[in-house]
């Protein structure tokens, strides 16, 4: 298993630098939006890696771009600097450093009141919807958080200091668009909810660290990236091949160049991934799946 930068000392040392499988479900912040989530790791074991994300590897049948994310062989974590990147090498994209953590979304349970007066009287599993061989599935929200350790982890990893992350509820806010893009942490002072039987359940699914250990798999970067012809845009960010007369540049070179090129570009995660969004049930409809899906796991 790789040995991934981890916790808060790793966030802290990654948002002081400049620059920069399976499917795996993954939180989006729109602007001024706020969300509640549970997370599900201390921070102490949130890593932080090297990653290239949204890497356009080819076309689905509706001619779609078809995504996926590498963690970069040069990772601290991994082989370094001297480790293998096709996409750093021929196509010049630099990756970002991200904090991945796993976290559940819950919905604020309202009491009595109208409007903005309504007060929170506590929280329960939100649920998610996608398309699974033509029918709709639901599944407890439970999903990725992966976001920069400047503007996310960090601040979050502040909070941390004075109580731990995965033991309360928290009130998530983006704010801005772009880069200058922040978020705002507030304790809801409700405890962390008891989802360990659906998180068993999740678990059978999805394996976090056999997830880290695929996007970091140099043998699948090969076999995704190097059949791709020198012209391929990669990513909206750029990373198009060099031209023939260049081919011939010493490998360092080349990994300078792409460096120097790419520093300080942020990404902007807010690519559409695979799963389309389904209309919610009805609230008694939603409690009976949820209901008939907890029984299963404790059976």
């Amino acid at each position: 298993m790789a040995q991934f930068r981890r916790g808060a000392d790793a966030i802290a040392q990654a948002a002081k630098r400049k620059g920069g499988g399976k499917f795996a479900p993954v939180f989006k912040f729109e602007a001024d939006e706020t969300k509640y989530l549970q997370f599900l790791v201390p921070m102490e074991d949130i890593p932080t890696v090297l990653m290239h994300q949204f890497i356009i590897i080819g076309s689905r049948e509706d001619g779609s771009p078809k995504y996926e994310r590498f963690i970069s062989r040069r990772d601290p974590g991994l082989d370094g600097p001297d480790g293998y990147d096709e996409i750093i090498d021929r196509f010049g994209l630099t990756p970002t450093e991200r904090s991945v953590a796993l976290a559940v979304e819950v919905e604020p349970v309202y009491g009595e009141g109208t409007g903005r007066r309504k007060k929170i009287e506590g929280f329960d599993l939100a649920m998610r919807q996608f398309e699974k061989d033509g029918e709709t599935v639901e599944v407890p929200a439970f999903q990725l958080v992966i976001e920069s350790p400047k503007t996310f982890f960090n601040h979050l990893a502040a909070q941390d200091d004075v109580k731990a992350i995965e033991e309360t509820i928290w009130a998530v806010k983006r704010n801005g668009k772009g880069t200058d893009t922040t978020y705002t942490f507030i304790d809801t002072g409700e405890d962390a909810l008891d989802v360990e039987d659906e998180l068993n359940a999740f678990t059978e699914t999805f394996d976090f660290e056999a997830w880290l250990d695929e996007l970091a798999d140099e043998e699948r970067m090969r076999e995704l990236i190097e059949p791709l012809p020198d012209d391929h845009r990669l990513s909206r960010f750029g990373g198009k091949g060099k031209k023939d007369d260049d081919a011939e540049a010493p490998k360092r070179g080349r990994r300078a160049s792409s460096r120097a090129r790419a520093a300080d570009v942020e990404e902007d995660d807010s690519e559409p991934e695979a799963e389309p969004a389904a209309e919610k049930p009805k609230a008694g409809e939603r409690s009976k799946r949820f209901s008939a899906l907890r029984d299963s796991v404790k059976a």
